[in-house]
């Protein structure tokens, strides 16, 4: 029977969903800012199939030149593209299925933490909330920002997880919250940074209410933390550290998306109309970050429902009321007295307005003060926090009304009435604009040509391009490659002085291999930028490698003779060290897997 109701929770989530991605459901792709993804998981599927589980070189990015993709952009999302991918999907629709994961796995995810709180009803009536709030349709339709709208279906998992761990403090809630943290920083690390802000208010909050065994807590907590950190280090690890060889501190943080430009002005929240464009400094962006009539009208009516609520309170005698939903509610909430459920509803509503406080220029003070925020480039970043906790303050307070409703017949009739109703009028008013501005009519093959990604993708995307490689400035005074299109050569390699005959033996993303006859002293030219981690061997040995020159090239000099030349994209000692963390904790959750359904089956 329980099984049954979660299929049947589910089935209505998906339902809900639908309009989310209805757009989606054709043969074409469609425009967005972020148009990288089909050659980012192109070129994932291609390291896979040369060998390599988790490349972190790639090449024809860079101008063809190479790029150390995944060495600093988050892989997950990719990951499950390529599982769809391998399944028989085109890489479109590999892609575009990602999405609609990503929508219906958010919902259901917020139905569940939800439901710790409220009724089955009132949490579908969230998962409306949170799956049409305006900025999740920016992340997809006009931003095209795939890892930052899918961390948005994993952040309700992780507060689903403190959540359970707090009420049942023990080593599987422990590792599970522990997975979810890891799964988040591999999304999208940018977004794991300030959710750490949110999981600090939840401790502090958890510690003035309960009064429980804190160490035990505590205990587990850190080691949550502990093992998240580890399964992800093989990524953020070498990411964090090994940043400063690119030009991401001189691209990004200083000239493309400062922080102090791209605040939203209050009145953005209430009149900003729907658009394609980008972020500008003002309050005329292109793009929408207005919070929806819907939510706004259903958060006044929270706060409305809440304060008569406190009246009713205050105004007569303690009383035990009877909850039209006693057999779905969890135990630990039908025991919570009044004053209990308030704080929570509070709670909430505190997080909601830190999160919208935290995108105005207001709290500038605490960007300048928080270093490490600058990397967030855009503080409208935090309405993804804005989006959770709406969604839960608003459905929590109207439920929180209809509960003391105890005089009036057929409550939990009415209760469903009004979430249909305002379900189904959020759904229609705000998910008519889940809809790309273009469709288009190309094909895989088109969208991975040697064109299109070594010049049209690279021009986009180059923060992690090598430090000291030629730039200039571009139109807009940003700093830019200073690489023409008749500049790309499509040749691995080339003799810059010198004669010889050259056999190309390998040419894969992280190794290169030569047969080369030099009839004199030559100067051999990898076409790839050097980065930490390339080294080169002439007969198994290592030799010098060069980079003085316009892009960094990988150069060397070879005597006369014949010689076997082999470039390899080897592992730094902080990527080892990243490896080995990830690879120990991995085995650690896989052993804690056997032990618990060794004990589950001995019972």
């Amino acid at each position: 029977m329980q099984k049954l109701k979660k299929f049947f929770d589910f089935l209505i989530i998906l339902i809900i969903s639908i309009p989310s991605f209805l757009s989606l459901l054709n043969s074409s792709f469609f425009s967005m800012h972020d148009n990288q993804h089909i050659a980012r998981l192109f070129l994932l599927d291609k390291g896979i199939n040369q060998g390599y589980f988790y490349p972190r070189w790639v090449d024809l990015l860079g101008f063809n030149f190479g790029y150390p993709l995944f060495n600093f952009y988050p892989p997950l999302v990719y990951y499950i593209g390529e599982l769809f991918h391998l399944v028989g999907f085109s890489l479109i629709w590999s892609i575009k299925l990602t999405f609609i994961l990503g929508f219906v796995i958010s919902a259901y995810g917020i139905f569940l933490l939800a439901k710790k709180f409220i009724s089955r009803n009132f949490a579908y009536l969230a998962s409306i909330f949170y799956t049409y709030f305006f900025y999740h349709g920016v992340l997809i339709y006009v931003r095209g920002a795939l890892s930052e709208f899918f961390s948005l279906a994993i952040i309700p998992y992780l507060f689903l997880g403190i959540e359970n761990l707090r009420d049942k403090p023990n080593l599987k809630n422990s590792v599970l919250l522990g997975i979810v943290i890891a799964l988040l920083i591999i999304t999208h690390p940018l977004i794991a940074f300030p959710t750490l802000i949110y999981i600090g208010f939840f401790f502090i909050f958890y510690l003035l209410l309960y009064s429980f065994k804190r160490i035990k807590w505590l205990g587990y907590s850190m080691l949550s933390g502990m093992l998240g950190l580890a399964f992800s280090a093989f990524y953020w690890l070498p990411s964090m550290l090994e940043r400063k060889f690119t030009l991401v501190e001189k691209i990004l943080t200083k000239e493309l998306a400062s922080f102090d430009v791209h605040f939203i002005c209050i009145q953005q929240f209430f009149t900003s109309n729907w658009g394609y464009g980008g972020s500008i400094p003002g309050c005329s962006d292109g793009m929408t970050f207005q919070i929806g009539k819907s939510h706004i009208i259903a958060l006044v009516l929270s706060v409305f429902s809440v304060g008569l609520f406190i009246l009713q309170r205050h105004f007569r005698p303690p009383y035990r009321h009877s909850r039209p939903d006693r057999e779905s509610a969890d135990p630990r909430i039908r025991e919570d007295d009044d004053k209990t459920k308030l704080k929570y509803y509070f709670f909430f509503l505190f997080l909601t307005l830190f999160s919208l406080f935290m995108t105005t220029d207001y709290s500038l003070f605490i960007w300048k003060n928080v270093a490490y925020l600058s990397y967030l480039q855009f503080p409208w970043r935090f309405l993804t926090f804005t989006s959770l906790f709406i969604s839960l303050t608003s459905a929590y307070g109207i439920y929180l009304l209809l509960i003391s409703l105890e005089k009036i017949k057929n409550r939990k009739v009415l209760m469903s009435l009004f979430v249909l109703v305002y379900g189904v009028l959020t759904i229609y008013f705000v998910g008519r604009y889940f809809v790309p501005q273009n469709y288009i009519n190309k094909s895989d093959r088109q969208l991975t040509s040697f064109d299109e990604v070594a010049w049209r993708v690279s021009r986009s995307t180059f923060e992690f391009a090598p430090k000291g490689i030629k730039t200039t400035k571009s139109n807009l005074n940003t700093t830019i490659p200073n690489i023409r299109i008749i500049d790309i050569d499509d040749t691995s390699y080339e003799v810059v002085d010198g004669k010889a005959q050259v056999i190309s033996i390998k040419n894969k993303f992280m190794e290169k291999e030569y047969l080369v006859k030099a009839e004199e002293d030559i100067i051999f030219r990898q076409n790839t930028f050097n980065f930490p981690g390339w080294t080169a061997y002439q007969n198994g040995k290592k030799i010098d490698i060069s980079d003085n020159n316009d892009f960094k090239l990988i150069t060397v000099k070879l005597p006369k003779g014949e010689h076997n030349l082999s470039f390899i994209f080897e592992d730094t000692l902080v990527r080892k060290i990243g490896n080995y963390l990830s690879i120990a904790s991995i085995s650690s959750i896989f052993i804690f897997y056997l032990l618990f359904k060794l004990k589950k089956i001995k019972s």
